[in-house]
């Protein structure tokens, strides 16, 4: 079994291993332990049906390439389970860590604000809704109103899935919505609707966060069928070298009301890149935009992960 799991892994018998135990648990129905506290195989006793299941799972992954996160279901995200289903965007280990890092800046900052109205959050190209949900749950209690759009009709379903699977649960301490809207294509008066519509008194956002499509349509070419054949390209890829939303939020964020100035020394603006080869345009985009401020966040790969950035 190992075997067959090491082609899907890069060749990497270790990344094969920590995967057949994580679908062994989940033939088992066992709570899925983190990446850290697994080591080696533990030498588990399967009766035949177990054995059928689990031989069926390594079928789809190995033969279909399916994403591990949509045979397992579920995606750990700062400490939520979200629900994973194909093809909305599987959420990636590099978008929890820079949402670990706002949410430790704003937790303190909320706790101290004074405002009478709560602070506005929106998650542009919310997917799952993986980002939305944990500032929902990690933020202080009803300190915030968290907006979340995305295009997709299939993504918009699963982030309230995910959404209702939480509240019920009372894992969720913030309000948080989601809707449709393009982003790319949406005219003024759709942008002032939707302002009015969601926030409290329809000044714009306090806060704009977004995990965009930023792939190039050269480097979807390039990769791996795990990923070409399940998730949902416009999910993925974007004009203008990867950087068309990001031009598109900035603009919005400077002509149309979106972004309400906060005096505060948090960010205004964060938005996920593929890497420094984006650096350039994107924040020279924002500068032309008035963004005085702009800052990029590495991941802990050392990567250009994030371009930050205040208008003033």
């Amino acid at each position: 079994m190992i075997k067959r799991l090491v082609s899907v892994n890069g060749n990497n018998i270790n990344q094969a291993k920590q995967e057949l135990k994580w679908l062994t648990q989940h033939v088992l129905q066992q709570t899925r332990k983190p990446l850290s506290e697994i080591s080696l195989i533990e030498k588990i006793n399967l009766n035949v049906f177990e054995k059928r299941l689990l031989n069926e799972l390594i079928n789809e992954r190995v033969e279909k390439s399916k994403p591990l996160q949509y045979i397992l279901g579920t995606q750990p995200f700062c400490d939520l389970e979200i629900i994973t289903k194909p093809p909305v965007l599987i959420p990636r280990w590099e978008t929890e860590e820079w949402t670990s890092k706002i949410i430790s800046m704003l937790i303190p900052f909320l706790r101290l604000r004074k405002e009478m109205t709560k602070f506005e959050i929106l998650d542009i190209c919310t997917g799952s809704g993986c980002i939305a949900l944990s500032l929902s749950h990690y933020l202080p209690t009803n300190s915030s109103n968290i907006h979340g759009i995305d295009i997709s009709p299939n993504a918009l379903s699963l982030a309230k899935l995910n959404h209702h699977i939480f509240n019920s649960k009372n894992r969720l301490k913030n309000s948080v919505k989601f809707s449709k809207l393009d982003i790319l294509k949406a005219t003024r008066n759709e942008l002032d609707l939707f302002i009015k519509n969601s926030t409290e008194i329809g000044k714009g956002f306090d806060l704009i966060l977004s995990n965009p499509p930023y792939v190039t349509h050269e480097e979807y070419k390039t990769l791996q069928d795990d990923v070409k054949l399940w998730e949902d390209k416009i999910a993925l890829v974007a004009e203008e070298g990867g950087t068309a939303f990001h031009k598109r939020i900035a603009h919005l964020a400077k002509d149309n009301g979106l972004l309400y100035d906060t005096k505060s020394d948090l960010p205004q603006l964060i938005m996920e890149i593929g890497g420094s080869h984006q650096v350039s345009d994107v924040v020279n985009n924002l500068k032309n935009c008035g963004f005085s401020h702009v800052e990029i966040w590495k991941d802990v790969a050392n990567k250009d992960r994030c371009v930050v950035a205040k208008r003033t």
